[in-house]
């Protein structure tokens, strides 16, 4: 949807090296994040070689509330040929901004994807780069990148790089060019957990939230994941699964530490619970089961 609205602004035959400035609001002004001053100074002055200057803050949820006044201001009085684009994730109709902008800006509601529109998605955009991606690898790279489809995109981008001249784009390619390291990591976890070593499970599992800032948000999918493999090698011996299941597990313990993940889920996506905590709980309950 942001790209929509970039191509509306910037037509192809403009020089987006010209007329677009993108910053990410999720890093802080060191490491390049939008200031007040710098965004207001790209918006108000003049285009070259173009009838506009854009910017676009991507993850602008910080940016909005630390000068949510400052943009009030500005939206009730916007530069002529300037346009400025927040991607956010929450931006309630309740607001005063939300009110200022509304008459003359445009405020688009993107609603994402879910479940098997998502994995649709992910075929289709691997068909677009000519590569077959099938639903099973599509769901494992769903899980391992998370559910924003422009990164989606950008990840099954650089899988088709990756592939070369095959036609396809297995589960093995997922793994290896997107989630080895993160796959490494959640693994290790859950197999510590399955083992009934509760203290190296929390252990691993704090490691890895403080070695990966986005681990909380991935971590969710990868538990899913590694217990979905430990299912399937309970029904079928191993023979259609990558990851052994822990001996000591039972099949029903496993499925309620699944269930537990998408009540996880559904919970931490409405504010409800913390993904971090929610995490540990399951890794407590499953190295219990496995004594």
């Amino acid at each position: 949807m942001v790209q929509e609205q970039l191509d509306r602004c910037l037509p192809p035959e403009v020089d987006r090296a010209l007329a677009l400035a993108t910053y990410d609001a999720g890093q802080s002004e060191d490491q390049g994040g939008p200031t007040l001053a710098g965004v207001i100074e790209d918006l108000t002055t003049l285009p070259f070689l173009a009838e506009r200057r854009v910017v676009l803050i991507r993850d602008a949820d910080p940016f909005i509330t630390a000068h949510r006044e400052a943009l009030e201001r500005y939206a009730a009085k916007p530069a002529a040929t300037g346009v400025l684009i927040l991607a956010c994730r929450s931006f309630p109709k309740t607001t005063k901004l939300y009110k200022v902008i509304a008459p003359e800006g445009l405020i688009v509601e993107c609603k994402g994807l879910r479940g098997r529109s998502l994995i649709e998605f992910a075929v289709d955009a691997a068909r677009a780069q000519q590569k077959r991606l099938d639903a099973d690898a599509a769901e494992q790279l769903v899980e391992l990148v998370g559910e924003d489809t422009g990164v989606l995109a950008a990840e099954i981008e650089k899988l088709a790089t990756f592939v070369a001249d095959r036609s396809a784009i297995t589960s093995a390619d997922v793994a290896e060019l997107v989630g080895q390291t993160r796959e490494q990591k959640i693994f290790a976890v859950m197999d510590a957990a399955g083992a009934g070593d509760v203290q190296q499970a929390l252990r691993l599992w704090q490691q890895t939230l403080a070695t990966d800032p986005d681990a909380s948000y991935r971590a969710v999918g990868g538990v899913a994941w590694a217990l979905r493999q430990w299912i399937t090698a309970k029904e079928t011996g191993g023979g259609r699964s990558w990851r052994p299941a822990p001996a000591r597990l039972s099949a029903r313990s496993i499925r309620r530490a699944l269930a537990a993940v998408a009540d996880l889920d559904s919970q931490a996506k409405s504010g409800l619970r913390s993904i971090e905590t929610g995490v540990e709980m399951i890794l407590v309950r499953l190295a219990k089961a496995a004594h």
